[in-house]
């Protein structure tokens, strides 16, 4: 094996080079997760062509056999609460494993971790498959088990999603940016996803405010996404009590995310948590009838697949600077 490590610049990249990028990344993860959907291609190399994803600032490395591209790497860079975290993903294709491929894609990487004074260097893999006993051999721990759903939405029963929501609450629902007589109490709102589990990670949860909503709806604005929200309202506060949050890609709208669902503390064992989820599964099937097959549900903003995996083991390592 005449093995080369090196930055990648999708941007500037060929148009051979983009598919084998695809084509390497759609086996692997076939190989991984045999039930994960297929994005298109248009989609995925639009996504892959942007500088910022959406969890931050993104950088890409390649490994390459005498020239034939055998493995890819992504590292991104989250900013405020979690800058000091690089999340990585490192794909290797299935015949060149166990060959240290991954090992030195990965330490093409460290330098431009170390630079950006990142000390933790997370990342995700299925439980027991090859990614977790690599990133074990390296070091890395362990710190959080999660399962991924997968709800094929046109085998199931809309009468599950007729919930109304409690007495005192109407429903509130917008695309991408809060109305402004809501922004203030939907920040509130997004906080109450802080009692989550996140295990042992170190994954901070943002501290959330109305300028911070605004940031993140003009950087998912930036990624191309659209999101939907629906939001349960207390009509004597005026105040957002619950909300889901639904992410719909450029170019795979057979598909959609769950991004975050949270119930205020005060206003738990309502039924709000489902009224908002039902309510959101009527208007995505009303709206997007021949085109949204799929519901899937993503893990916190940190750690999210882009797949319906049945268990995924979020893996940290840290690093002494």
């Amino acid at each position: 094996m005449s093995l080369e490590t090196g930055p990648f610049a999708a941007e500037r990249a060929s148009a051979d080079e983009l598919r084998a990028w695809y084509d390497l990344s759609v086996t692997s993860t076939a190989a991984d997760y045999p039930s994960n959907p297929v994005p298109p291609y248009d989609s995925y190399v639009h996504q892959l062509c942007r500088p910022t994803s959406y969890l931050g600032f993104q950088r890409l490395w390649v490994a390459r056999d005498n020239g034939r591209l055998i493995g890819t790497a992504s590292a991104v860079f989250p900013p405020d609460e979690n800058s000091a975290r690089a999340i990585i993903a490192v794909r290797v294709s299935t015949r060149n494993r166990r060959r240290g491929v991954g090992t030195r894609l990965l330490q093409a990487m460290l330098p431009e971790i170390h630079a950006r004074g990142c000390r933790v260097i997370a990342g995700q893999a299925k439980a027991g498959a090859d990614g977790e006993k690599w990133t074990h051999a390296l070091g890395f721990r362990t710190v959080v088990q999660r399962a991924s759903h997968h709800l094929d939405i046109k085998s199931a029963d809309p009468a599950r999603w007729q919930v109304p929501p409690a007495p005192g609450f109407r429903i509130e629902q917008w695309v991408d940016s809060a109305p402004d007589n809501l922004v203030q109490s939907f920040a509130r709102a997004r906080n109450a996803i802080a009692d989550s589990p996140t295990g042992e990670a170190s994954y901070q949860h943002p501290d959330w405010t109305a300028e911070r909503v605004r940031q993140y709806e003009a950087r998912m604005r930036e990624t191309g996404e659209t999101h939907r929200y629906v939001a349960a309202v207390e009509e004597r506060s005026e105040a957002v009590a619950a909300f889901t949050e639904i992410a719909l890609v450029p170019r795979q709208q057979s598909h959609c995310y769950q991004e975050d669902t949270a119930v205020l503390p005060e206003f738990r064992g309502l039924g709000l948590g489902r009224a908002v989820k039902a309510s959101m599964m009527r208007w995505l099937t009303t709206d997007l009838p021949s085109e949204v097959s799929a519901l899937e549900a993503r893990l916190p903003a940190s750690e999210r697949p882009r797949a319906g995996a049945p268990e995924r083991v979020v893996s940290e390592g840290s690093m002494d600077r």
